[in-house]
């Protein structure tokens, strides 16, 4: 436990004596000729920052004017935040219920957002949504006690598992934000950078698998967060008095944050990587193995693929860049995308390239309209050669040609699993991964009694790690009286289902998500005995109640995205494997008109698909346009004759090539099968009556 500076005495010692302070800011967006830091003068609580030297340079691309750059308000706050302390520290302070509007910009960087109950009526209800931050949704034993106990004692009652590995808790009053934040810091936890414009929660895969490839992954989603976690201590000043907690950092993580080889780093500033405007917008990692895209890879910012040499052991790493979700409705200009190849680089360089990408964002990434200031922007318009070339001055070399990978798949580690270790671990399915009610009395009693560790998938589930064989069978018990049920016994439907928390805290939510996914996915179930379909089928489906994406929809088979009052816009063809970007297919669906369009679909898809054809990869066979004129022209499932239940194969071979016949004709086997018995019946018919 070691103490870090603490910045109140000065500020308050400053401040009798009136003096003016001088703060460093950065705009962002300086060009080979800039030097440095350039200077304010403002009356803020503030420090004097040592004036750089101004033979350092960070190399950028293209040469920008030396003119004041139009910058947008938020920037404007960060920039007299004194490190993002300002001017939440007075606010924190005022026994108003809320805080004002710079003060909410700058607590999210603290991991928290303001909000307030839209379904009431009249006065608005404040209150805090805290989200912590745990690299590959590692949470250990007293961390997760501790976040049950606060749900109780300053929350809602229930806690919320994130689609990016976190706890959310909700509900907290601004006057216990101080004990709650503490109490999680003191229990190995965190809220720190989980929002705000700068790296968030790097992910990883979940599973705990005692194998080289995976650890490794692992150990560098952890190195990654600590090499891009805030180094002035506003967060450890705010909370906890200045006293840092936190547990001793790998050199080679000290090492490469320190490095300014090649001008990356802010000289004598408390913060070496982001300085005083932190990054345009927040910044999403993920690092994972090949195959594995339990992480949804091609959505970050970053993507990091561990790979490894033909004994398995981790050789260095693939990267990908440029994903991101956030669009605005209806603003082309705006869009969800997927990320792409930068490169490959050695193992022993994952940080140093990582911290260049970062660089190069925040050095020219947009500032001046928070739409666009998301790395994808940036990619999209300088195109994926110049931005490598650009990262590649940070870097100090050039990337390798990126190493060929196996085809990825989505894997949920539900239910239960060898280590290979010794011991087991269990992963239960989770709807909306909102924790509440018997099932969290039943999980905190088992992570009690067995001091098991939890981890947190990015698929809003939990998996309790380090389980002895001989306990399985009381935990399988204890979960099932829960509801927390194996694999085998919930939906498919729900399996993969997603959404947003939305209304009713949720500021930005236009319609339901959360609350209204349980309906949906009855409904579609419903359709699909309707229109034949069996009920282990399923697709891939995400709701969200705003075009912001964090239900990550624009991946789904089927997304959700709210775009009025109770009325989404529909999104198709995401693949279940993740590796497909969705589109637009129907604006403003009342969700009373939900069955119109879905029938149609699954049914369509029912009788023509492909051998095992996905309903995502069937949408994109087909295309929008006949897929809008059968939702047009619909009018419901036409009544046919009874049918029997004939096996009609009794080979493999023959199924096989009657398979590979029917999908000329974009039929299944037994389609044509039958099409040719009724065929070959109707001519004989026909011929008899000659």
């Amino acid at each position: 436990m070691t103490t870090a500076t603490s910045y109140g005495a000065a500020h308050a010692a400053l401040l009798k004596e009136g003096k003016k302070i001088q703060i460093g800011s950065h705009d962002g967006l300086r060009s080979r000729k800039s030097v440095g830091l350039s200077r304010r003068h403002v009356n803020l609580f503030s420090v004097s920052l040592p004036r750089p030297n101004p033979l350092i340079r960070a190399v950028s691309s293209p040469v920008k004017p030396e003119t004041e750059t139009k910058r947008s308000k938020v920037e404007i706050i960060k920039e007299h935040s004194n490190f993002i302390r300002y001017p939440l520290n007075e606010e924190l302070l005022t026994d108003a219920p809320n805080i004002n509007e710079s003060a909410t910009q700058i607590i999210k960087f603290h991991g928290s957002y303001q909000q307030y109950d839209r379904d009431e009526r009249g006065a608005r209800s404040y209150s805090f949504m805290l989200r912590t931050k745990n690299p590959c949704g590692k949470v250990p034993n007293k961390l997760y006690l501790t976040m049950d106990d606060l749900a109780d004692q300053f929350g809602i009652g229930t806690l919320r598992l994130t689609t990016r590995q976190t706890f959310q808790l909700h509900g907290v009053l601004k006057k216990n934000l101080k004990t709650v934040m503490s109490s999680i810091i003191h229990s190995m936890g965190s809220t720190l950078g989980a929002c705000g414009d700068l790296n968030r929660n790097v992910l990883a895969p979940a599973a705990p698998f005692a194998r080289k490839d995976y650890q490794f992954a692992q150990q560098t989603a952890d190195d990654i967060a600590a090499l891009l976690t805030p180094q002035s201590g506003f967060y450890y000043d705010m909370w906890v008095d200045g006293e840092k907690i936190m547990s001793a950092e790998p050199p080679e993580v000290v090492k490469a944050r320190n490095d300014n080889s090649h001008g990356t780093n802010f000289p004598d500033s408390p913060e070496p990587i982001y300085g005083t405007q932190f990054l345009p917008r927040k910044f999403k990692i993920a690092v994972t193995v090949p195959t594995d895209n339990s992480v949804d890879l091609l959505t970050n910012d970053v993507g990091v693929v561990v790979v490894t040499d033909a004994d398995g052991e981790p050789q260095g790493f693939n990267l990908y860049v440029g994903g991101g979700m956030g669009r605005t409705h209806r603003v082309e200009t705006t869009f969800p995308r997927l990320a792409e190849s930068l490169g490959y680089v050695p193992k022993e360089d994952i940080l140093y390239a990582v911290k260049a990408i970062v660089v190069t964002q925040r050095e020219n990434g947009r500032r001046d309209d928070r739409k666009y200031s998301r790395m994808k922007y940036l990619i999209s318009s300088w195109g994926i050669e110049k931005f490598r070339s650009v990262v590649e001055e940070y870097y100090g070399k050039k990337f390798e040609p990126s190493r060929e990978l196996p085809e990825w798949e989505f894997k949920s580690y539900l239910g239960w699993h060898e280590q290979g270790d010794g011991g087991l671990f269990c992963g239960l399915h989770v709807d909306s991964g909102r924790v509440g009610g018997k099932m969290k009395t039943t999980l905190r009693e088992i992570i009690e009694k067995y001091n098991l560790d939890v981890r947190l998938t990015p698929n809003q589930n939990i998996i309790l790690c380090g389980i002895r064989k001989a306990w399985k069978r009381p935990i399988t018990t204890a979960l099932a009286q829960a509801g927390l049920l194996e694999p085998k016994y919930v939906d498919p439907l729900n399996l993969t289902a997603m959404a947003c928390p939305a209304l009713p805290m949720c500021p930005l939510a236009i319609t339901e998500a959360e609350r209204g996914m349980p309906g949906i996915l009855k409904r579609i179930r419903a359709v699909f005995e309707k229109v034949g379909l069996k009920y282990n089928e399923s697709v891939v489906i995400r709701a969200t109640g705003c075009p912001n994406g964090c239900a990550r929809p624009y991946m789904a088979e089927l997304g959700f995205v709210g775009d009025g009052p109770n009325s989404y816009q529909l999104w198709l063809g995401g693949t279940p494997n993740q590796t497909s970007l969705a589109r637009t297919f129907m604006n403003k669906v009342k969700i009373h008109d939900l069955e119109k369009v879905l029938e149609p679909l699954f049914y369509n898809w029912k009788r023509k698909r492909q051998s095992k054809e996905s309903f995502g990869d069937f949408t994109n066979r087909v295309g929008f346009e006949t897929l809008q004129e059968w939702v047009e022209k619909w009018d419901g499932i036409v009544a046919t004759r009874s049918t029997y239940n004939l096996r009609l194969f009794t080979d493999k071979d023959t199924y096989e090539k009657m398979d590979e016949l029917a999908k000329f004709q974009n039929k299944t086997a037994h389609q044509l099968a039958m099409e040719v018995i009724s065929n070959y019946a109707a001519a004989q018919q026909n011929g008899k009556g000659e």
